[in-house]
């Protein structure tokens, strides 16, 4: 005759329920880092330096999806190449990050 296994506690289930969470905004956060603008090797194309804040405020967070916002906004050069650099934080979790952006339109910056 086959035993039952006992009844998990609310407590533990929740407790799962949190870790899996967490692992899913982990996973999010690294896949937001694999794609353009993720990292400094691999920017977005940008067609001036107006449209940057437009563009990062537009992508959503990668760990909960609330909006984002504009800390800082930086131009630097990196390896030879000019970019810009937009320091976000997310309006809901708080949590923190970059986007990379390379103007490859002829205007003037």
């Amino acid at each position: 005759m086959a035993k039952r296994q006992p009844k998990r506690s609310e407590r533990t289930l929740r407790r799962e329920s949190e870790r899996a969470s967490t692992r899913l905004q982990e996973d999010r956060e690294r896949l937001f880092v694999l794609e353009a603008g993720g990292r400094v090797e691999r920017p977005f194309e940008a067609l001036s330096a107006a449209v940057i804040e437009a563009h990062a405020t537009s992508v959503p967070c990668p760990r909960c999806d609330a909006s984002q916002e504009v800390r800082e906004h930086i131009a630097l050069v990196h390896q030879g190449v000019r970019l810009r650099e937009t320091k976000l934080r997310c309006r809901q979790c708080g949590s923190q990050r970059s986007m990379w952006f390379k103007i490859v339109g002829n205007s003037p910056n």
